[in-house]
């Protein structure tokens, strides 16, 4: 299990911040596995990108592994792209024995309806989801919370000199208290090789957004080959003694 401890977040991003400076070659960079926040990316019609993931949340009551995370996007068209997630979770609560089982099915459609051009310096996409629980004892044995839900964020994209810039907002309704998600990544590509990225990211009840779930998270994608990359990201809560304690994401990109 791999963490890190940092007491300042302010210098991880200084760190970031000088990495991204004076590194050369750079190109547009952008969100989406592994980092939390989305941009208005699609694949391209008709081809595939199945993401492959060990990923972990650790908080003050215990700590969540995913083994695997398998995310499996579809190309539909030029600006529409269908999505399904599903994780088996591994959970281990302070003091108890771990339990596993099958997580909840994510499906997702993203509809670009806005490109960046010379005339819009912004692209926009929205990415209705709707997640729901399988028919297993997951529920039951406290693996997952009882579903459904049902989240509706926008998207933004652009590209400021150097870095490659997108953030998203959105709601979700759930049972008991609905929430708000929001995000910005920045980033830049290396040598066409190499991106670097760095997040905030949050998530807050709509009626107590003070209490915010707010985390900082770094990631690179490095390309393997023309199918495939390694992505990875790393990251902890802003706030000092609050949730999650840490977060990781380790994986494998294949597109065909």
């Amino acid at each position: 299990m791999f963490q890190f401890q940092i007491r300042n977040p302010l210098i991880l991003w200084l760190v970031l911040l000088g990495i991204l400076l004076f590194l050369p070659n750079q190109a547009r960079a952008q969100g989406g596995p592994p980092m939390i926040t989305d941009d208005t990316g699609t694949v391209p019609k008709g081809h595939w990108e199945i993401n492959s993931a060990f990923t972990i949340e650790r908080g003050s009551d215990g700590r969540v592994l995913g083994t695997p995370l398998l995310d499996i996007n579809y190309g539909l068209s030029k600006n529409t792209q269908l999505k399904v997630e599903i994780p088996w979770l591994v959970v281990h609560r302070n003091g108890q024995k771990g339990i596993n089982g099958l997580g909840n099915t994510n499906i997702g459609v993203r509809w670009r309806f806005r490109d960046e051009t010379k005339d819009h310096r912004i692209a926009l996409s929205i990415y209705p989801q709707f997640e729901f629980n399988n028919p297993t004892s997951s529920v039951r044995r406290g693996i997952v919370d009882r579903g459904p839900e049902f989240l509706m964020p926008l998207q933004w994209q652009t590209q400021v000199g150097k870095y490659g810039i997108n953030g998203d907002v959105g709601y979700r309704f759930k049972r008991g208290t609905d929430e708000l998600i929001y995000g910005v990544v920045v980033g830049r590509r290396f040598r066409d090789a190499v991106e670097i990225l760095g997040e905030i990211h949050g998530t807050g009840e709509r009626n107590a957004l003070n209490k915010s779930e707010i985390v900082y998270n770094l990631g690179t994608r490095i390309k393997i080959n023309d199918n495939l990359n390694l992505i990875t990201s790393a990251g902890k809560s802003i706030r000092k003694s609050y949730d999650p304690r840490f977060i990781g994401y380790l994986g494998m990109q294949i597109t065909f």
